[in-house]
């Protein structure tokens, strides 16, 4: 499972909530993903912009949600691994889901008005449309 979180303790909290409601659940193994999104300055020097593009995890780290992540999976006795990226979300999700070839993106959607529900956040969509793998949403 690729669990594809960004630094928002509620959605976090559905996550685990959504895992751990999950059958089966002393089999999953997990990678705990965090894109940092990249740095984009309109008009700005092109090297130094992908400088700082390349070692943007190293600068910014990870936010706590991400130990927060691996401490409750430790918890729930699921095997786990962390990676960090950088780009555009979606994108990257996509990329580690392919590279790790896991079998399930457990991503969570943004708390929406009730007419904004029939939408979800432009990377959780991203993720579903894309996506040629199963993509659990938790709510």
């Amino acid at each position: 499972m690729l669990l594809a979180i960004d630094g928002d303790e509620d959605r976090l909290e559905r996550q685990l909530d959504t895992l751990d409601s999950l059958p089966g659940r002393e089999e999953i193994r997990a990678t705990v993903l965090y894109v940092h999104e990249e740095v984009d300055v309109p008009g700005g020097p092109a090297t130094v912009i992908e400088a700082i593009n390349r070692e943007l995890d190293e600068l910014q780290g990870v936010p706590d949600v991400v130990y927060d992540a691996v401490d409750a999976l430790d918890e729930m006795g699921i095997e786990t691994e962390t990676a960090a990226q950088v780009g555009k979300p979606a994108e990257r999700i996509l990329d580690a889901a392919d590279e790790l070839d896991v079998d399930v993106i457990l991503i969570a959607g943004r708390n929406r008005s009730p007419a904004g529900k029939a939408i979800f956040g432009s990377v959780t969509q991203g993720v579903i449309i894309d996506s040629d793998r199963p993509v659990l949403v938790a709510s």
